[in-house]
């Protein structure tokens, strides 16, 4: 499965117990931080007396503050590790999903949902990433892979059981439990499973070298700064288009000629395609670089969005579009940490993540809003030609990315010969 840095039972036993335990916290925390607004946010808005657009405006907000907060937490984790930061997090999730339930006017809505954004930056996937990477030492790519993989069920974990739990005893009920579900589950997890400090973990491996020989040595210089924005160029654009189309995928496929019943059945398709490209590259990503599998997740973005110019779509297109767009995310969710891992090196990767997640999270806040502008003034047509542009965008930007990328190695085996 995963060997350890240094090769030593007991370290295989750290590192694969880290990886279980992490991937498991992560799903719980996307399943009821991220996920649960596309369930309960109108039911949030009828409580509170909001209009959808004002409670949605929460929702947007929680991504912008995390944006804020991200490149903070990733120098956090490089200083403290991961797993005071994580566990930190994961108390203050606890007390944000409380304040959520206990809103009782808008003013608490706001100010839970700033809070959520707080403990996004705190817990989610970069956090995690930066946490895994100095556990992980040299098999970070792998780590990275297989806790993508188990977070890649949340949405498909987490929907049915936010509803059910919402229609049967109310939203407010619903974020109670799941904040208990984070002190009883998630807590313990990073207490027990990310032990070392980092000074300690920094001892662990003797090489930046992630299971392919190109991904060895990071870019230094000149070549690092420009890979570094033209990698959070592609990312950003990317995620632009994937948080518009998540939250609006009913109403897109509505206005593509499908019944409100399918448009939830093509939304499903959506977590599988994920968890599908999530699992090729456990099986085969080993054997080539990290950069191939941005590369893929970027490439498969805009033919996916030429679904969405076919007219009048069926069911069967439509569930392709939706497991099209599910892979390409799962790539690029991989990417995030793998890439970054490879072009950048294990030290200080706290806040390159960090400071990757700002781009990213900026666009997905930035997303659902553009997108619902476009699909009520200018049409799905209009909107899916401006999503593929964006996508275009992302595919141009991690060229650039490897261009550079294969340059400095070129330089690197000139001076070596």
């Amino acid at each position: 499965m995963i060997d350890s840095a240094d090769g030593s039972q007991e370290s295989k036993r750290r590192l694969r117990n880290a990886v279980i335990g992490v991937g498991v916290a992560q799903l719980y925390a996307w399943g009821v931080i991220y996920y649960p607004f596309s369930v309960t946010g109108k039911l949030i808005a009828a409580d509170l007396g909001l209009s959808v657009e004002a409670a949605f405006a929460g929702y947007s907000s929680m991504l912008l503050v995390s944006a804020v907060f991200a490149p903070w937490v990733g120098r956090a984790i490089d200083r403290r590790g991961g797993r005071v930061t994580l566990a930190f997090g994961t108390l203050w999730a606890a007390v944000a999903l409380v304040a959520a339930a206990t809103a009782r006017g808008p003013t608490g809505f706001y100010l839970s949902c700033a809070l959520l954004g707080v403990a996004s930056a705190l817990v989610l996937y970069d956090a995690g990433f930066a946490a895994l990477v100095q556990v992980a030492g040299r098999q970070g790519r792998r780590a990275i892979t297989y806790v993508t993989f188990l977070g890649g069920f949340a949405s498909t974990v987490f929907w049915p059981i936010t509803a059910f739990l919402s229609e049967r005893w109310g939203w407010r009920a619903t974020y109670l439990v799941f904040a208990a579900g984070l002190i009883a589950l998630c807590l313990p997890i990073y207490l027990a499973a990310l032990g070392r400090a980092p000074d300690v973990i920094e001892t662990a491996g003797s090489a930046d070298a992630y299971g392919h020989p190109d991904d060895e040595t990071p870019l230094e210089g000149p070549a690092r700064r420009g890979a570094f924005v033209w990698f959070a160029t592609a990312v950003a654009a990317h995620q632009l288009v994937i948080a518009g189309l998540l939250i609006h995928m009913i109403d897109a496929m509505r206005q593509a000629g499908l019944t409100g019943e399918q448009a939830i059945i093509v939304g499903m398709a959506f977590g599988p395609g994920q968890v599908l490209a999530r699992f090729a590259e456990m099986i085969w990503g080993a054997r080539f670089p990290a950069l191939v599998g941005g590369r893929i997740s970027a490439l498969l973005l805009p033919p996916a969005l030429l679904f969405l110019l076919s007219g009048s779509m069926n069911l069967m297109l439509a569930l392709c579009f939706s497991a099209a767009l599910g892979m390409s995310n799962g790539l690029m969710t991989i990417a995030r940490g793998t890439v970054a891992l490879a072009l950048f090196g294990r030290r200080g990767y706290g806040a390159i993540s960090g400071d990757l997640a700002l781009a990213s999270l900026f666009s997905r806040a930035a997303g659902p809003l553009i997108l619902a502008y476009g699909l009520e003034r200018w049409g799905l047509t209009l909107s899916a030609l401006t999503c593929i542009a964006c996508g275009l965008i992302g595919v141009a930007a991690m060229e650039f990315v490897a261009r550079i990328a294969a340059s400095q190695r070129q330089e690197r085996r000139a001076t070596i010969a």
